[in-house]
């Protein structure tokens, strides 16, 4: 059977996933290969068809990307011969092999990063009629590189980490995505509103992760408001291990700078518990949030960066606001605000060190 990449990630990734139809996968597909090529991306592209029968339908796409990459692994079952195109190599498949039932995408670079895994499912999509894919779409670093190790374990190849990534490249890229899946979004009738939204959310995003610190998770708070048709949000970060500090508090949260204990409020508890939190109703509950005072319905989500804890959390007054589906947005979200903190930290230690640089020089200068 062999390494299978969906069913080594499913459960892992368990808020990625979504059941698509075939124009979706397309879609996506397209998104990701665009970039490779408006941008002249040269790198290592891998690509699972199922069958390569299906592969003549992407033929001029791929012999651009062929002229591009360095190489372009194309994956399936041999029913056809397939056609010799410089650039590109075929990866055949047993039609026993587990990844016979995938499609997926990879790329993996400095500068830009994605993947989409998907297994075939029974049924028909019920808008389409055609196949149907559970599948696993992703930007996050920590995503593209466990697909990545599995597919250098497929190849039997070394994995080579990158250990330096252009996080302001990548928003470039994720914005030019996401801007143009908007603008295609109303043709297709098989994405759902809330998919939608999500991209909406990480588009809306990405507007503003070029600015400063605070103006960028103020700017993200004001997106989040409109967005999910918020009444409040809040941005903690934990301090230390009895402690989180609120540092941004929008529309009517409550206070912005206030150190509040981790057992306190939906904040803490996402905090100490490092997921994601809902509450759907505590109209006759005990439960209270002073960051939060006049909501019955909350979530919050994790902002997971290496240097520091973070959440972000909405509420409105009004019960079951939000759906399990809303709190893989926010998830969606955490994981984007995350990025920025890691960009603005990058470029934080780069102005650092080019100060140091420069205060070096000087002194060189004056002993000499």
């Amino acid at each position: 059977m062999g390494i299978s990449l969906f069913l080594s990630i499913e459960n892992q990734y368990e808020s990625l996933r979504r059941v698509n139809s075939v124009p979706i996968m397309n879609l996506i597909s397209h998104e990701i290969e665009d970039q490779i090529i408006t941008h002249q991306i040269t790198t290592d592209f891998f690509a699972g068809f199922q069958r390569f029968s299906r592969f003549p339908e992407q033929l001029r796409r791929y012999g651009r990307l062929g002229s591009i990459c360095r190489r372009v692994y194309v994956f399936g079952i041999p029913d056809c011969e397939p056609p010799t195109i410089s650039g590109l190599e075929f990866v055949e498949l047993a039609p026993a092999s587990s990844l016979a039932r995938e499609w997926f995408l990879l790329v993996n670079t400095p500068t830009f990063w994605a993947t989409l895994v998907a297994r075939e499912v029974d049924g028909q999509d019920p808008v389409t009629k055609g196949r149907r894919f559970d599948a696993i779409w992703s930007y996050d670093v920590e995503v593209v590189e466990r697909v990545a190790l599995l597919v250098s374990q497929i190849m039997e190849q070394a994995y080579q980490p990158i250990h330096e990534r252009d996080y302001a490249q990548q928003n470039l890229h994720v914005s030019a995505m996401n801007s143009s899946m908007v603008n295609q979004i109303e043709d297709i009738n098989a994405l759902s509103q809330r998919r939608w939204s999500r991209v909406q959310t990480l588009q809306a995003l990405s507007a503003v992760s070029a600015q400063k610190l605070m103006p960028f998770l103020k700017e993200s708070a004001t997106v989040l408001l409109d967005i999910f048709g918020a009444t409040g949000v809040t941005i903690a970060f934990q301090v230390d291990n009895d402690s989180y500090k609120v540092v941004v508090a929008a529309g009517e949260a409550m206070g912005e700078g206030w150190s509040v204990h981790l057992a306190d409020g939906i904040c803490g508890k996402s905090i100490r518990e490092g997921r994601s939190v809902r509450y759907k109703d505590i109209s006759h509950g005990q439960r209270f949030d002073s960051q939060l005072p006049s909501a019955k319905c909350l979530m919050a989500a994790p902002i997971d960066h290496y240097k520091q804890n973070g959440v972000i959390a909405l509420g409105h007054p009004t019960p079951n606001m939000w759906d399990e589906e809303d709190l893989d947005m926010l998830e969606a979200a955490g994981r984007f605000i995350a990025v920025g903190l890691k960009q603005f930290i990058r470029q934080a230690q780069t102005k650092r060190k080019s100060n140091n640089r420069h205060n070096k020089l000087e002194t060189i200068k004056q002993l000499q």
